[in-house]
């Protein structure tokens, strides 16, 4: 298994079309990709938070079955396609997608049922 954290940020003003446009790839990322094992999308929490965070951020926490299905996510038919068509509502640099990306090894941990959904 690999895990990542990502960040991204929608455009001022965008937040709501980004969150929706992201339900939707959420939506298709589990129905046509078995080995995206855990695909969970968050927005920040500025209160609280130390460092603040950005009020546009976006918080991705990702578990592939491997190395090669995250690469067939990124690189797939899903993934392009939907970034093809919302990618004006995120931040970007030379006309693609700004991402900051931290690969993960878990070595322990445990999702609750509760927390799924």
């Amino acid at each position: 298994m690999i895990s990542i954290v990502t960040k991204w940020w929608h455009v001022e003003g965008k937040r709501e079309e980004a969150i929706t446009a992201l339900k939707e790839l959420v939506t298709q990322t589990q129905k046509y990709e078995p080995d995206t094992w855990m695909y969970c999308l968050h927005t920040s929490i500025v209160e609280g938070s130390k460092p603040p965070p950005a009020e546009n951020d976006i918080i991705f926490l990702g578990a592939w079955k491997d190395r090669q299905a995250f690469d067939d996510h990124r690189t797939g038919p899903v993934f392009t396609k939907w970034l093809d068509q919302h990618l004006d509502l995120f931040v970007q640099n030379d006309g693609k997608l700004y991402v900051s990306a931290e690969f993960a090894d878990r070595f322990a941990g445990f999702v609750r049922p509760e927390a799924v959904g």
